[in-house]
């Protein structure tokens, strides 16, 4: 590919690279992938911009999920659904507001803290807390916490938060755009592609595909962070199958109906408007362009157009399809 030099300050011819690399984290030497530019003229190495990846941080991920320790994200995330600010989940935790906002912020935790912030994490251990120090938090805020514990705890749990940690919870490397898997985006890309005429499932996976791609070819990442396979109708979502489960049987956000298409009868995905405020303006043009450049596609149309792709053809059936092809597409 050609791609310009800042070493030779020129365009060059550049391949794309990925390597291994060991990082010691606490004596322990964790691989983390990393991926660059070789100018062929020059022989510089050069890293891909990208504001969500940085090796360090993906080391210290590797090592929490190496340790069962709890992730960054997964802090912040258990926070924010109890309604609870910095300072009141650290004094349930016993240490300092500094300490909580830099491993809210990627610091890697020690594993005494981690041990406290996962028993704090369980709705049995969390409401014994509460009535163990009565004065800890405000009278409101404790009866308010107990009632979401107690509604948590007899719910069992969230299915879909146990199938983003089997299913989705990979590295955000270059099989994935560089980002992390975003169920949300997902979720809403796929009723950005349904409303409000329908379609047919075939075409929404390949809506799917290319729209990531198109971002990616743009910008330098996807926009939700999904891994795409190859398949025989042509790139499909990783995990797909299981996705729409969820979208359509638990979070009841589509519809499915058989409708008569030409001699066959299919099923059609409906669904109300979707959320657009959790894209970026790039992402709302990238998912624009490609429902528009293929609305007069039909599922077969779309299928023969995917499998021209050179993502597509230099992959095997169940092979994962790099983003590095995004700069091949077809558009």
């Amino acid at each position: 590919m050609k791609a310009f030099c800042p070493n030779c300050e020129a365009e060059t011819g550049q391949s794309f690279v990925e390597k291994i690399e060991q990082f010691n984290i606490r004596g322990e030497s964790i691989p983390v992938q990393l991926s660059f530019y070789h100018c062929q003229e020059c022989g510089a190495d050069f890293e891909i911009p990208n504001p969500n990846y940085d090796p360090v941080d993906e080391a210290y991920r590797e090592y929490r999920r190496s340790k069962q320790m709890v992730q960054p994200d997964e802090i912040k995330k258990f926070r924010k659904e109890l309604g609870l600010t910095q300072k009141e989940l650290s004094e349930i935790l016993g240490f300092g507001i500094a300490t909580l906002n830099r491993y809210e912020n990627g610091a890697l935790q020690t594993e005494a803290h981690d041990q406290i912030i996962r028993m704090c994490m369980q709705p049995k251990n969390l409401l014994k807390i509460l009535a163990d120090k009565p004065g800890m938090l405000s009278e409101t805020t404790r009866d308010r916490l107990s009632r979401v514990l107690r509604s948590s705890d007899q719910s069992g749990g969230d299915l879909l938060e146990d199938l983003i940690e089997k299913y989705g919870n990979y590295p955000p490397t270059i099989l994935s755009g560089f980002i992390r898997f975003d169920i949300q985006k997902f979720f809403q890309s796929i009723k950005f592609f349904c409303y409000p005429e329908g379609v047919v499932k075939t075409k929404l996976m390949k809506l799917l595909f290319y729209a990531d791609f198109k971002h990616f070819k743009q910008n330098g990442i996807s926009i939700t962070g999904t891994r795409y396979a190859h398949a025989p109708h042509g790139p499909v979502p990783d995990q797909f199958a299981t996705w729409l489960t969820a979208l359509a049987e638990w979070q009841k956000e589509i519809t499915i109906q058989e409708q008569v298409i030409g001699e066959h009868v299919g099923e059609i995905y409906l669904c109300q408007v979707p959320d657009w405020s959790v894209f970026s303006t790039s992402e709302l043009a990238a998912l624009a362009t490609i429902k528009q450049m293929f609305q007069p596609y039909t599922a077969r149309q779309i299928r023969e157009y995917s499998h021209l792709e050179k993502g597509y053809q230099a992959t095997k059936d169940g092979e994962l399809i790099s983003y590095q092809y995004a700069q091949d597409l077809k558009l």
